[in-house]
């Protein structure tokens, strides 16, 4: 695993340096942006990712001299919920709305809305495809790169052997299909004596569905050797029965993404082996630059990289790693 902690702290150290470099960069701009009222919805609101975006946001509009409103839906499962807010938000006229997308073809009649208005849209989180063209800069994490790097950890931690069951938080979101498409296609091309046990089951990002599910998979599959679940409540829920499986005395690896406070909590305790977690205040907070920069004239980037990194009870207090993660 010393290999697995050396890539994962090179990789955040590529991305926590980048970001210092690109405030530093625009400082001199902030003093000569407008004062612009820029709108975000996101795929939730209270959970801990969505709260640290937030924070990465309002951090960049204080910066940058701009007013940005956060808002999301409960859950994942809110689709219409969210596309009604995105709606809501492109009738008070915003100078700019930033978009987390649940389902982009509910989101349609709001992007072709934004457009007639000549209001600029950006994503974050997850980007638009069908709709690609009406959005002027997406800030995201690499989702495939998300699942491979788990798949890559979890093989290494088995010594590519074993039984393995997936978790994704979504059927028809993005950040949870790409993951789950990375994490399976890393497994079929490196992991040939690994065995995938039934069929990817979803939990649509609810904890308790997710802990039902584990807890269903464990009974069916006592030989079974670890579970890949691809979002923050879907691991925490699933860590209940995996818990439980330990103290009995079966021995199942439990690999996450994000990094909220009850799972590292539950990484230190040793029941979730190590996740890969992204960065979400940078997330919110180059959302709100490029929007910025955007609407000064400045040329930006069509899509950037928010990147991603592995971590463990081995890592999770080194300083690199903690700057990266959030609660």
């Amino acid at each position: 695993m010393k290999k697995s902690k050396y890539i994962a702290l090179a990789a955040v150290a590529a991305f926590t340096v980048a970001p210092l470099s690109a405030c530093g960069a625009g400082q001199s701009n902030g003093s000569e942006s407008k004062n612009y009222e820029i709108a975000m919805v996101a795929k939730g609101f209270s959970q801990s990712f969505w709260v640290s975006v937030h924070q990465g946001a309002d951090d960049a509009a204080a910066k940058y001299g701009a007013t940005v409103t956060f808002n999301g839906p409960d859950n994942d499962s809110q689709v219409d919920k969210q596309a009604d807010m995105v709606q809501n938000a492109i009738n008070k006229s915003p100078d700019a709305v930033a978009i987390a997308p649940l389902d982009e073809a509910a989101l349609t009649p709001a992007v072709q809305s934004a457009k007639s208005a000549s209001i600029p849209l950006f994503a974050f989180d997850t980007a638009f495809e069908t709709n690609a063209d009406a959005i002027t800069s997406t800030v995201k994490t690499s989702n495939r790169e998300v699942g491979k790097v788990a798949a890559e950890n979890l093989i290494a931690l088995l010594n590519g052997k074993g039984k393995y069951a997936v978790i994704a938080h979504s059927q028809t979101d993005a950040t949870s299909t790409e993951r789950r498409d990375g994490f399976l296609d890393y497994m079929k091309k490196n992991a040939p004596d690994m065995e995938m046990v039934g069929e990817v089951q979803y939990s649509n990002a609810d904890q308790a569905k997710a802990q039902d599910i584990a807890s269903a998979i464990l009974q069916a599959n006592p030989d079974l050797d670890a579970i890949f679940a691809t979002n923050e409540a879907t691991v925490v829920g699933a860590a209940t029965p995996v818990e439980s499986a330990l103290k009995s005395g079966h021995k199942v690896l439990l690999v996450g993404v994000d990094s909220g406070k009850a799972q590292q909590q539950y990484i230190r305790d040793g029941v979730i082996s190590g996740s890969v977690s992204q960065n979400p205040y940078q997330i919110g907070y180059k959302t709100i630059e490029n929007a910025v920069k955007s609407l000064n004239g400045e040329k930006i980037d069509k899509v950037i990289d928010s990147g991603c990194f592995w971590y463990n009870a081995d890592n999770i207090d080194d300083d690199d790693v903690q700057q990266a993660m959030y609660e």
